[in-house]
């Protein structure tokens, strides 16, 4: 397990100091767009084929995909640094971090009406009356799935583990941010129910842990994979008295420490397991 922990705290360090270079987005693209573009390739090309047809010939070739890769990486230091620095590029904390201050920023220079373009990129709720909540809510949901998720699922399968993860939670993000009741939505929803939301149940659990409240809303329903971070999100900070950018400066706060926590914590099992191994 020393190994898994180690990669999972030299992809969070990468993430958090380099992240994925915007010039390198704007040139190429990221993992996400790949994910994004292939998605609609399979579901254009699968119409009429079951769901749980349609999402295996999604997911197959990117596990396959990420797993081929893995095994031309050298061994030793060079190759577990391509190998952090490869998975990396499936975590959020940086993104998730500009992406929120974003939102803020644009709310303080120029007003309400100009953050709501900025926090449609955190995708926050539309059927939320309050930007405040909507945007802090987001932050919290990104952090479960591009964060805490992703985490989990390194510890388990390394890169691959990484790559399925994101590319479930963007199938699942897209359906249901399209209202989709296809058989496709259905079977993934099935699969995230016993994996992304179990996963991103940590998420809640390091918020609640940085925030030292709402510990009951880890176990709460989810109706989606999200639902248990969202809930000790918003309970953490407690009520909105005035709709403005200061409620989202709270949840960007309440986000870096938990992904603080959580990264400290990869810290202290990598060491442990060290020692113990």
């Amino acid at each position: 397990m020393a190994y898994a922990f180690a990669l999972a705290l030299a992809a969070a360090l990468i993430d958090v100091t380099l992240g994925y270079p915007a010039r390198l987005a704007r040139a190429i693209g990221s993992p996400t767009h790949w994910l994004a573009v292939w998605l609609r390739v399979v579901k254009a090309a699968t119409e009429g084929l079951s769901g749980r047809t349609t999402l295996t010939l999604y997911l197959a070739p990117v596990v396959v995909a990420a797993t081929a890769i893995m095994q031309m990486v050298p061994s030793g230091p060079f190759g577990f640094a391509a190998a952090a620095l490869l998975t990396s590029t499936f975590c959020g904390r940086q993104s998730l971090d500009a992406r929120g201050r974003d939102v803020a920023s644009a709310w303080e220079d120029e007003g309400p009406y100009e953050a709501l373009a900025a926090a449609e990129t955190l995708g926050a709720d539309e059927t939320e009356p309050r930007l405040a909540r909507a945007a802090a809510a987001s932050i919290a949901a990104r952090f479960a799935d591009e964060v805490a998720a992703p985490t989990v699922f390194i510890l388990i399968g390394g890169l691959a583990g990484a790559a399925l993860c994101r590319a479930l939670t963007l199938a699942g993000r897209s359906c249901r941010e399209a209202r989709e009741d296809t058989t496709f939505a259905k079977a993934v929803a099935a699969l995230e129910a016993w994996t992304i939301s179990p996963a991103a149940r940590s998420g809640a659990l390091w918020l609640a842990l940085a925030s030292f409240r709402a510990f009951a809303a880890i176990a709460g329903k989810a109706p989606r994979p999200t639902a248990p971070a969202e809930t000790v999100m918003l309970l953490s900070l407690g009520e909105v008295r005035r709709d403005d950018p200061a409620y989202v400066r709270a949840a960007l706060a309440l986000f870096r420490r938990a992904a603080a926590a959580e990264m400290a914590t990869l810290a202290v099992l990598t060491l442990a397991s060290a020692a113990l191994g």
